[in-house]
Formats: C-alpha cells, sequence, structure tokens
C-alpha cells in the first residue's frame, strides 16, 4: 500500500512537471505515458490536460488514436482531439465517422439483439468501438462540420434499421445523438 502511495505522488509531480510545460506539441507528448497510466486519477488528468494543449497537439493525439495500445481511451482521446484542434479537425473526426460507419456496416448485420451483454470484460472491443462512435457523433457536433452530415445521417440510419444496433436498452442512445447531430448541423 505505501509503495502504492509513493508511486501515485512521483506521478503526481511528474505531471505536475508535463503540466507545466507551455508547448502544446511537446505537453502532449509528455502526457502519453500517463493516458496509458494505471492510475486512474493520472489517467484522467492526463486525458484532461490533453484536450487543453490546443492545435499544436492534434498530431500527438491522431498518432495516439492510431496506436492499438491507446484503443481503450478511444472515445477519450476523440474528446481531446475535438477539444484541442476545434474546426480544423472537423475533416479528420469525419473520416474517422466514416472508418466506424464502415465497419458497423460490416459487423452489426452478424451481431444478435443483447451482443452488448455478451462480453462484459473491461476494453470488451465491440464496446470500446460503440464508444469511439458515439464520441466521434459528439465531438462533431462539438466542432461544428457541416460536411459530416451525410455521415451522420448515415450512421443514424444503420442504427435505426437494425434491431441488434437501435436496442431499446441503451445502445438507441447512437440514433438520439445522430439525431441531435443532424439537427444542429442542418440549422448552421
Amino acid at each position: 500500500m505505501e509503495q502504492r502511495v509513493r508511486e501515485t505522488r512521483r506521478i503526481q509531480l511528474e505531471l505536475t512537471k508535463v503540466n507545466a510545460i507551455e508547448d502544446g506539441a511537446a505537453k502532449a507528448e509528455g502526457l502519453k505515458v500517463y493516458v496509458r497510466s494505471d492510475v486512474r486519477e493520472a489517467q484522467r488528468a492526463a486525458l484532461t490536460e490533453l484536450g487543453k494543449c490546443g492545435p499544436k497537439a492534434v498530431a500527438a493525439i491522431g498518432e495516439m488514436l492510431a496506436d492499438p495500445a491507446f484503443a481503450g481511451e478511444d472515445g477519450e482521446l476523440v474528446k481531446a482531439l475535438a477539444e484541442a484542434g476545434g474546426e480544423s479537425v472537423g475533416a479528420e473526426l469525419d473520416r474517422r465517422l466514416q472508418d466506424q460507419l464502415k465497419f458497423w456496416q460490416a459487423t452489426a448485420p452478424t451481431l444478435s439483439v443483447g451482443w452488448w451483454n455478451q462480453d462484459v470484460t473491461p476494453h470488451a472491443p465491440l464496446r470500446e468501438r460503440y464508444a469511439q462512435t458515439l464520441e466521434l457523433v459528439r465531438a462533431l457536433g462539438h466542432v461544428h462540420y457541416r460536411p459530416a452530415l451525410i455521415t451522420a445521417e448515415q450512421v443514424g440510419n444503420l442504427w435505426r434499421s437494425l434491431p441488434q444496433l437501435n436496442d431499446a436498452s441503451g445502445l438507441n442512445q447512437m440514433v438520439t445523438e445522430c439525431n441531435q447531430l443532424v439537427d444542429e448541423l442542418r440549422a448552421n
């Protein structure tokens, strides 16, 4: 227990040093190691700070999203990307949502109703995919990227069309988020 407390304090001190870095790119690089930390508080702090690093952090966040080692943090990394890059990452977020759409178009027909509860282990691949897809929809709303209107409509339509995706136990949240995004983008 004492060793864990010492480790946590050490990480807090290191994070304080990293957070003092003014250059967004350098700070984002310094935060990478903490995004994968097994100290949950350090991980949350690193993910929060990533979004505050500004446009210079976009490349580092993109690298983490492309690295399978960070797959468990994809949803939070998408949030950080949108916050750090703002409107400038709209096209990238839309491209990533299009990739998710292709995945779900190929995978969803093979799923049964209730698939969400078939693998409840931490970092269950389909649950992580869902979280990333949902955060991409939300992030596109955050950056108000109008060209994503088509992709958002397609994701919403796919979700509505398949009972294994549009499950009222909670998976129908994707339809709600897509509808909200489409409404926002049409209004702008």
